[in-house]
């Protein structure tokens, strides 16, 4: 059996108990899918041919991802906890152990930098002083030769 079969199984005992029923699966997809946000959610039969282990059905990413944050929340994890994902980054301060970066990492918008950040204000562009200098070095050049 797969690990998130197992997890979908435990879940669903820790919520309804050990008799498995069809409006229960139905109940608990519709739970999942709003987790992921969902276009076309989940049904209680894909879960029920998940925990079968019928031929042909799978747990992909976004399942796993919504039976991680509602075993997370069951076991009394708020909101952002239960979606937080672990990864790991370069800091410039000092981050303590198990702190939440709220913000969403966006590209650099110099022309060649590579480097991905968490800005610190909405309208940030650049990752560094000197990356946003390089841009505007490169803008004017462009500008002059147009001229």
């Amino acid at each position: 059996m797969q690990k998130q079969t197992t997890l979908l199984i435990d879940l669903y005992q820790e919520l309804y108990g050990s008799t498995i029923t069809i409006a229960n699966l139905n109940e608990l997809a519709s739970d999942l899918s709003q987790i992921v946000k969902r276009a076309r959610p989940w049904t209680g039969k894909f879960l029920h041919s998940l925990i079968k282990g019928y031929p042909g059905f799978t747990a992909n990413g976004q399942l796993v991802e919504a039976l991680t944050v509602l075993a997370r929340r069951q076991d009394g994890a708020d909101e952002v906890q239960a979606r937080a994902k672990e990864a790991k980054v370069l800091t410039v301060n000092h981050l303590p152990a198990g702190t939440v970066v709220l913000g969403r990492a966006r590209r650099c918008a110099t022309p060649g930098c590579r480097i991905s950040f968490v800005p610190t204000h909405p309208r940030q562009k650049y990752h560094s002083k000197s990356c946003a200098e390089k841009s505007r070095r490169q803008k004017r050049a462009k500008f002059r030769q147009a001229a």
